[in-house]
């Protein structure tokens, strides 16, 4: 039996995701507001999503930049059933993958920072970094042991909180796989870390 609040989440995720196909479909029509109303419901988290391929802040921005003025540009002929933000993942990730290839850059993976908290004495804040390097190290160390598409899954479901049908979509993978793949990447993880 569910709790309440994954009922509450899931009603939440189903009325976002029928917001989604609304302003999919207006601005398929060319209504400007529901474009920028899909640009500031998904710009924080497409930016989260496209740092973790680079350092490089601004080709992020530029890259979720190109695929709204392409969403503007095509809007007559873009697909009318899509997976919203899947497909806003996937051309992020395309889009970065190219503007990389172009400049020849490689490919960074900045995971999760900890902040640390504030303390009344320096020796503790010292303790507290020291203690957050090492586990960020150790993290680091197990999350590089995993392959490309372990830790793009890993992301999409646990940074992005995608389903599987989602990630299954924004890696050309079938369910099935996604999930095999999430479930073995968790298992290598914990052996690791």
């Amino acid at each position: 039996m569910e709790s309440k609040n994954s009922l509450k989440e899931r009603k939440a995720s189903m009325e976002n995701e029928k917001t989604d196909i609304d302003l999919w479909n207006q601005i398929r029509k060319g209504d400007i507001q529901a474009y920028n109303k899909l640009y500031d419901r998904y710009i924080d988290s497409l930016f989260t999503f496209g740092i973790q391929y680079t350092n490089d802040e601004t080709l992020v921005q530029d890259a979720i930049h190109d695929i709204f003025v392409e969403l503007h540009r095509y809007h007559k002929t873009v697909s009318e059933q899509v997976q919203i933000k899947s497909y806003l993942f996937k051309s992020l990730h395309n889009d970065i993958y190219k503007k990389l290839k172009r400049q020849s850059k490689t490919v960074l993976f900045d995971y999760f920072t900890e902040d640390v908290s504030e303390t009344d004495s320096v020796q503790e804040q010292l303790i507290l970094e020291e203690i957050t390097f090492s586990k960020n190290a150790k993290l680091e160390s197990a999350l590089s042991s995993l392959t490309k598409k372990q830790r793009q899954a890993l992301n999409l479901r646990f940074t992005q909180d995608l389903s599987y049908e989602e990630i299954s979509s924004t890696l050309g993978i079938s369910l099935e796989s996604c999930r095999t793949l999430i479930y073995r990447s968790l298992k290598d993880l914990r052996l690791r870390f």
